[in-house]
């Protein structure tokens, strides 16, 4: 199971290797920005901040607790594991940590993949552009790293599951919050 897994993260890089261009990864290094742990703790931090000052705490709250919790077992399991990133000419950009799971597919899952939560719950009937959305640039900073050869697929797959479990205890609490405290 284990070797299918590398053979299939492996080609898959390989064919990212093979299609790659200069324009191709100023995009990606673009994209790729909407994930790394500046961009997610700035825009958390501006969005906790609202949520706040407009009465929202419970989300607030949950909002921390899945970006903490998400962040936390990411590292977590990126020690345990200790999985190389991919090596050799595949890589654009030099990464330092280990490679499993993703830190950005992970952050990136939790971060907006939270928000699409509460932006659901305060617009239902703008649902599907919500979470077209979400899908949209969550999806691209998973690809985002697959492109630059910093991650191997299974990396991103286990980041944004890790992230969607972190959701899923952070709107537990919004909901439970909630049932004590108005919001």
């Amino acid at each position: 199971m284990i070797s299918s897994l590398l053979a299939a993260d492996l080609w898959f890089e390989n064919l990212l290797f093979s299609v790659r261009t200069p324009f191709f990864l100023d995009v990606f290094t673009g994209i790729t920005f909407f994930g790394n742990e500046l961009t997610i703790a700035v825009i958390a931090g501006i969005v906790v901040l609202a949520l706040l000052y407009f009465k929202y705490r419970a989300y607030a709250l949950g909002l921390m607790i899945t970006l903490i919790g998400a962040g936390a077992t990411g590292y977590a399991l990126k020690v345990l594991v200790a999985r190389p990133r991919p090596s050799g000419l595949i890589p654009s950009v030099i990464e330092t940590s280990f490679s499993f799971p993703s830190g950005h597919a992970t952050a990136a899952m939790a971060l907006y993949g939270f928000l699409t939560y509460f932006l659901c719950t305060l617009f239902p009937g703008k649902k599907s552009l919500i979470l077209s959305a979400a899908l949209l640039l969550i999806g691209s900073v998973g690809f985002s790293r697959l492109y630059l050869g910093v991650h191997f697929p299974s990396d991103v797959l286990a980041g944004y599951i890790l992230g969607g479990l972190w959701i899923l205890i952070g709107s537990a609490i919004v909901k439970r919050v909630a049932r004590e405290e108005p919001i």
